[in-house]
C-alpha cells in the first residue's frame, strides 16, 4: 500500500533544506519560480518515492515543498503497514491541515499534490476553497477515522465549487472499489471535481511508470502527465 521505493523513472533526488514554518519538511528552492508546488505525501512519509518526485519537479523549475506530515512522531522502525498506520494515529488531522493551509497562504503555494492520506487532504483543502491547483491520487471519499476527524467528502463533494483533480484507480482496495463507483456517480453533481479513474489498476500506481507492462506504464504516464498540466501551469 502506497509508496516507498524510489522510482527509476524519477530523477536521483537532490539534497534539499529542511525548513519550519507552521509544518515542516524540505525544500527544493528555486527562486523567482512561477510554480511553488506542495506534496503531501501517504502514510510513510517522505521516503524516495517522494524525494525523486520533488526534485523531478525542482528539476523543472518549480519551487518545491515536500511537507512532513509525522513531524514530531519519530522515523518508521520499520516499513510495513502496521507501524505506519500507528504512526498516522498519532496525526491530528484537522490541526495538521489548519497550519498547512496557513503555511500554503503565507508561502504563496500555487500547486498542491497529496497522495492516499494527502488525498484525503486535497478533498479538505478543496471543501475550504483553497487558491491553488489541486490534484489527489488515491484519496478517500469516505473520509478516515481520527482522534481529530474531518468531513467525509462523501457528506459535502455537492457543495464543492472549488476547482480539483482527483485520480483514482478501479479496483483500488484500501479506497474500496464501491467507493470509487460511487465517486463516479457523483460526478454531475460535483461541480469542481475533475475525476479520472483508471482500469486495470488500484492504489498506488503512479510507481507503474517503472513497469514493463506497457498498458500499466501507460497509465501511470497519463496520470503523471494530468499531474504536470494542473501543477506546473499553476
Amino acid at each position: 500500500m502506497c509508496h516507498g521505493k524510489a522510482v527509476a523513472a524519477f530523477p536521483t533526488p537532490t539534497e534539499p533544506v529542511a525548513f519550519n514554518n507552521r509544518v515542516t519538511g524540505y525544500h527544493w528552492a528555486n527562486q523567482n519560480a512561477d510554480s511553488k508546488i506542495a506534496i503531501l505525501p501517504d502514510i510513510y512519509g517522505c521516503n524516495p518515492f517522494y524525494r525523486g518526485l520533488a526534485t523531478r519537479y525542482a528539476q523543472m523549475g518549480a519551487d518545491v515543498y515536500l511537507v512532513d506530515t509525522f513531524a514530531g512522531f519519530g522515523d518508521l522502525p520499520e516499513m510495513t503497514r502496521e507501524a505506519a498506520f500507528a504512526r498516522r494515529g498519532k496525526v491530528a488531522d484537522k490541526e495538521f491541515l489548519d497550519r498547512f493551509e496557513a503555511f500554503a497562504d503565507s508561502q504563496g503555494i500555487t500547486g498542491i499534490i497529496g497522495f492516499c492520506l494527502g488525498g484525503l487532504y486535497v478533498f479538505e483543502l478543496a471543501r475550504r476553497g483553497m487558491r491553488a491547483a489541486l490534484v489527489g491520487l488515491y484519496g478517500f471519499p469516505q473520509g478516515l477515522p481520527n482522534q481529530d476527524p474531518l468531513p467525509a467528502p462523501f457528506e459535502y463533494l455537492h457543495a464543492v465549487d472549488t476547482p480539483f483533480a482527483m485520480l483514482l484507480g478501479a479496483d483500488d482496495p484500501a479506497v474500496g472499489a464501491d467507493n470509487v463507483k460511487r465517486l463516479q456517480a457523483m460526478v454531475p453533481d460535483v461541480p469542481g471535481m475533475d475525476l479520472t479513474v483508471y482500469d486495470g489498476v488500484g492504489h498506488d500506481f503512479l510507481p507503474l511508470l517503472d513497469s514493463e507492462n506497457p498498458a500499466m506504464r501507460a497509465t501511470a504516464e497519463d496520470a503523471l502527465a494530468i499531474c504536470d498540466r494542473l501543477l506546473l501551469a499553476a
